[in-house]
């Protein structure tokens, strides 16, 4: 009996758009403050009030290692949100920098990359994230997924698509990826 082996086809329509959004952020563990704001506008998507809390918090608060890499971190992502891309992948160099093993920053990062269409660089920078470890470790798997997909690499696609939406069933972003495939079985083809 032949093992059946999995298919993945993809719709040629399917076009991941160049607006894919970083959308990590590392919490900042002060619970008051401009970096903690930083953190909270990051979160929530409000780039146009949260910039300026990020950059009272970089010059004005005595912040951790760790904070301060987060403000760079969170900052980036509010930055990304406004189309400021390289602005953004300064800061989340300058994150890993300050504290290199942080996941986040290298996913953000990853995720620079991918606009400016350096596919493989992307997904060596989102594995690194990964492998460190991240906040919201569904958008690792759901940035790492379009750079498979933009490389090719449907069936890789496909499973780190739907890890993503196994870390949370509610994200509509990687939802919405699945549409592209359809998911066949076949029998293996016999050797020699």
């Amino acid at each position: 009996m032949k093992a059946p082996i999995l298919l993945l086809a993809i719709s040629l329509a399917a076009v991941i758009p160049a607006s894919t959004p970083s959308w990590a952020q590392i919490i900042v563990t002060k619970q008051s403050g401009y970096a903690h704001d930083c953190f909270v506008h990051a979160k929530i998507g409000k780039a146009f009030d949260g910039i300026g809390a990020c950059d009272l918090a970089i010059k004005r608060e005595a912040l951790s290692r760790k904070d301060l890499a987060a403000t760079y971190d969170n900052r980036g992502v509010m930055l990304d949100q406004l189309g400021h891309i390289e602005r953004a992948a300064a800061d989340f160099n300058m994150a890993i920098k300050i504290q290199p093993d942080l996941g986040d920053p290298y996913v953000n990062l990853g995720v620079m990359l991918i606009k400016e269409r350096k596919y493989q660089e992307a997904l060596t920078q989102i594995n690194k994230g990964l492998e460190l470890g991240m906040g919201f470790p569904h958008l690792g798997y759901y940035n790492r997924a379009v750079a498979e997909q933009m490389l090719g690499q449907y069936k890789e696609a496909y499973y780190d698509y739907k890890k993503s939406v196994e870390l949370e069933p509610s994200f509509a972003a990687a939802e919405e990826r699945l549409k592209d495939f359809t998911v066949t079985k076949a029998p293996a083809k016999a050797p020699g």
